[in-house]
């Protein structure tokens, strides 16, 4: 008790604290008490010390209380710590509030930035008269400034994961946030033969799988922009007839309920692209998408330069481990590396002299053109090489991915 009581007969000696900062101290003794509490008990507590003379501390420490025995004239002063700053918080909430209306979200964070100033007076402090109870100005700060938008705003604190965090630095007087994007999982169809998967920065293409999916979708959340993860992807040229599953991700939402019915039935009255299972998702199904390694079966519909003669070798191909180098067309932008990969079904139909239908059914990574082209020889065995017959055109579509 003694311990305490010399304490605060240090810090107070010529010193006004307020209530905030006399009780944010002793933050770490008892539970259930805001540190105003804790300080209002320590500062009672220090009068009753100094009216039977027992205590010498500063007078302003006494300001509007009332003293029996002693004629006491205590002057308000600002608080040395922070500067009453407890004070205005009230007031930098509701501006806080009233910003964040226009987005809806149910649960946040708020995260501030003190005055420089008061955080170096903290820093200064605590290196005179130690920390052994006490807490950051910050951490309270952070917390009394979320209890009154919590309650202006009818929203919960959350600090693992909310839908909004909210930034606000003192010094420069500023409010900015930071949205939790709104994720969407699905399985997709593209059943064109001239879109990519992803939007490219060059205007070569008017279409791609994001942007049909995400049209509707920025609609509804009017949100900045997406971000799209595929389990894998096809070529532009290949349309995919099987459903490949994929996340997209809403950047900076304004809203975040999804209609996922509306969102379907407006996707799907596209001639390019098709969905279905759609789900509200996070980021563990990005990952989960990302990290899938399926199989896949491809349907080749291959024309050839002369006719084809001996089709029967390609049976050779099935359980056949392929030995692949980086195809030429994506060196650019992969490490040229050897790839072994099994193709694991081969199924083939003549539909004319020089045109051979293929139904492959291939491990994950194995690239289809290539395995059927040679790419030059730097795909062994190819069908090309079987049938040493020089492929002309091959038209792909990916038919089933196997999860």
């Amino acid at each position: 008790m003694q311990q305490i009581t010399d304490f605060l007969e240090q810090i107070l000696k010529d010193k006004y604290l307020c209530d905030n900062c006399l009780g944010r101290q002793f933050a770490s003794l008892l539970t259930g008490y805001t540190n105003k509490q804790r300080g209002q008990a320590i500062r009672m507590y220090l009068a009753f010390l100094a009216e039977a003379d027992q205590i010498k501390i500063k007078q302003s420490n006494f300001y509007g209380m009332q003293f029996r025995l002693k004629k006491m004239k205590a002057e308000k002063e600002k608080c040395y710590l922070c500067d009453d700053i407890f004070t205005k918080i009230d007031e930098k909430a509701k501006k806080i509030a009233k910003k964040i209306q226009s987005y809806e979200f149910n649960t946040f964070l708020l995260g501030t930035n003190p005055p420089n100033e008061i955080m170096k007076r903290e820093t200064e402090f605590w290196e005179e008269y130690g920390i052994e109870w006490a807490e950051s100005i910050n951490t309270e700060i952070n917390r009394e400034m979320g209890k009154i938008i919590s309650k202006l705003m009818g929203k919960e604190l959350d600090r693992k994961s909310p839908d909004i965090t909210i930034l606000y630095d003192f010094n420069k007087k500023r409010i900015d946030f930071i949205v939790r994007s709104v994720f969407v999982y699905g399985k997709y169809q593209k059943l064109s033969r001239k879109m990519p998967q992803c939007r490219w920065k060059s205007a070569v293409y008017k279409h791609s799988v994001q942007s049909v999916i995400e049209k509707p979708l920025l609609a509804q959340t009017r949100g900045e922009k997406t971000s799209f993860h595929g389990e894998g992807r096809e070529d532009v040229d290949v349309r995919c007839l099987g459903w490949r599953p994929f996340v997209i991700e809403v950047l900076n939402p304004k809203k975040r309920r999804v209609d996922l019915d509306v969102l379907k039935a407006k996707i799907n009255k596209s001639k390019y692209v098709k969905v279905k299972n759609l789900r509200i998702a996070s980021k563990i199904d990005v990952k989960a998408v990302k990290a899938a390694k399926p199989d896949k079966t491809y349907l080749a519909i291959v024309t050839f330069e002369n006719k084809i003669e001996n089709v029967k070798i390609l049976k050779s191909l099935k359980d056949c481990v392929i030995n692949q180098q980086t195809p030429m067309r994506v060196i650019q932008r992969r490490a040229d590396l050897l790839r072994k990969r099994r193709v694991k079904d081969i199924k083939y139909k003549l539909i004319s002299k020089n045109k051979l239908e293929l139904k492959i059914h291939a491990q994950s990574g194995l690239y289809i053109k290539e395995l059927i082209h040679g790419d030059n020889g730097r795909t062994r065995p190819s069908v090309q090489e079987l049938l040493n017959n020089k492929v002309k055109n091959i038209e792909l579509d990916v038919i089933k991915i196997h999860e």
